[in-house]
């Protein structure tokens, strides 16, 4: 009799922290703009020189999966932990750095707090999203980044901020039709290094071929911009502006004198525009 007891007092143990465990991992989960409103566990204040941001395809057809990088840089920065979300698509696992929680099918969170090599260094997960046929047109992927003193107690000092809203455009096999029949004018890259201090290269490409039938096989020069803009939206400086023939290029920007932050860059002629994100971090 004694010994079932003890037995089941170590049996209501173990499902003691079992059902703990449960909750702790739940608390992981709801943390972006879709499933919730932050780390706040942690701190009720979201905290902006936090940099949290998305970076993947852009576009992508019904059936298809990409694979995705949430970067987060600033705060304390000794470790670190991350949500994404998507609305309608599926959200994927690819490593073992994260977890899905049976709860919320569409969050993916850390399996584990990820650390930083140092406090002026960036980390990130990856992702993949799925394109489901019950996607919309346009679906958007939610992120939040909680940068952590690494001593396992949720306080003030780990400070959070969500990354800016990544749309993602789905295509259907009709556009796909159309994609594929009209050539390709440019290519604008991600800038490298990314975050930089204080200069960063931006590389893109100009085609032989132009998507005009009358010009096709055809080295003509095209108008060309590159500006830089900051986080509100303000031209920051103009990198490129004249006629350009097809080639690859490459620009120097130098960022001295400008606050760290979230930059963007925009390629533009008359038939092109594209716009990427930069870090500096200082």
């Amino acid at each position: 009799m004694k010994i079932n007891y003890v037995l089941a007092f170590i049996f209501l143990i173990f499902v003691s922290a079992a059902v703990i465990a449960n909750i702790e991992e739940i608390t992981l989960i709801g943390c972006t703009e879709l499933n919730g409103v932050g780390c706040t566990c942690h701190t009720v204040e979201r905290d902006t020189l936090v940099n949290v941001w998305v970076e993947g395809p852009e576009s992508l057809y019904v059936g298809q999966t990409g694979y995705y990088k949430m970067f987060m840089a600033g705060g304390p920065a000794e470790a670190g932990g991350y949500n994404v979300a998507g609305r309608i698509g599926e959200m994927v696992l690819v490593d073992t750095f994260s977890t899905q929680h049976p709860m919320t099918l569409n969050e993916l969170t850390q399996a584990f707090s990820l650390p930083f090599p140092t406090t002026q260094d960036t980390i990130y997960w990856e992702f993949g999203y799925k394109a489901l046929n019950s996607s919309p047109e346009w679906d958007t992927i939610y992120s939040c980044g909680l940068s952590l003193v690494w001593d396992s107690i949720p306080d003030f000092r780990d400070r959070w901020n969500f990354g800016s809203k990544f749309p993602v455009k789905i295509l259907s096999v009709t556009d796909a039709d159309e994609k594929s029949s009209q050539p390709i004018d440019f290519v604008l890259y991600q800038n490298y290094p990314n975050p930089f201090n204080p200069s960063t290269n931006i590389k893109y490409s100009i085609s032989d071929v132009i998507a005009n039938p009358e010009r096709i096989g055809m080295k003509q020069s095209q108008f060309v911009s590159l500006r830089i803009f900051d986080i509100a939206g303000n031209e920051i400086t103009t990198l490129v502006k004249e006629d350009k023939f097809p080639g690859d290029y490459e620009v120097i920007f130098n960022a001295v004198g400008l606050p760290s932050g979230i930059y963007f860059y925009k390629l533009e002629t008359a038939g092109f525009s594209k716009t990427k994100k930069m870090i500096l971090l200082k």
